[in-house]
């Protein structure tokens, strides 16, 4: 009896390592083969040739001042061409739209409401209300605020936008000396007495 225990005890060890390989190949393996489809659909869609793990990073490499415009300069003739043009950064893919109408298509679908993981960083601060939120829940609270910013509505407040706007512009017309300056803190009182 000592013969099969000795024999069980040797084979453990590669029961052991066998196991764990099928339950990392049975773990990575369907996240591999639904990776590589996401990748082909984005592929389908036309832009700059990437690096396979760097992207189109290395199209950008800019002071951070001038990324917006090495994006432009780098997609403008492919905006030529088409509505919409796919990059990627590291290993995610970006998706630009140049059309309003290919926007209008994307922006009126009721099955694409999530919003990108960028947003995650903001729940710590605003929760999961209307700009953070997804699905369901930001569908019922969108139908609940739209009517608050019905064109009719709004046109009760015309002459409120055009007084605070004038304001605004006068205050700018101070600063209009060919010097840089911040405009935030203008629109942003601007903003707050059209509220008020």
């Amino acid at each position: 009896m000592a013969w099969l225990r000795n024999d069980v005890l040797s084979f453990l060890p590669d029961l052991i390592t066998y196991t764990t390989l099928t339950l990392v190949v049975a773990i990575v393996l369907p996240w591999l083969i639904r990776r590589q489809r996401k990748i082909w659909l984005i592929e389908q869609i036309p832009g700059p040739k990437a690096l396979p793990i760097l992207g189109n990073a290395l199209d950008i490499i800019v002071e951070p001042r001038e990324v917006f415009q090495a994006i432009i300069c780098t997609t403008r003739l492919w905006k030529l061409h088409t509505s919409l043009v796919r990059f990627w950064a590291g290993s995610f893919p970006l998706v630009q739209v140049a059309n309003c109408r290919t926007a209008e298509v994307i922006l009126s679908s009721q099955k694409h409401l999530d919003k990108s993981r960028d947003y995650n960083f903001l729940h710590p601060w605003l929760g999961t209300g209307l700009l953070t939120s997804t699905g369901s829940k930001w569908h019922s609270r969108r139908k609940l605020l739209t009517p608050a910013f019905h064109f009719k509505i709004l046109e009760d407040f015309v002459e409120v936008f055009n007084n605070q706007s004038n304001k605004m512009v006068q205050k700018l017309q101070q600063k209009a000396d060919g010097k840089p300056f911040d405009i935030f803190p203008f629109v942003t009182l601007c903003t707050l007495d059209i509220i008020c």
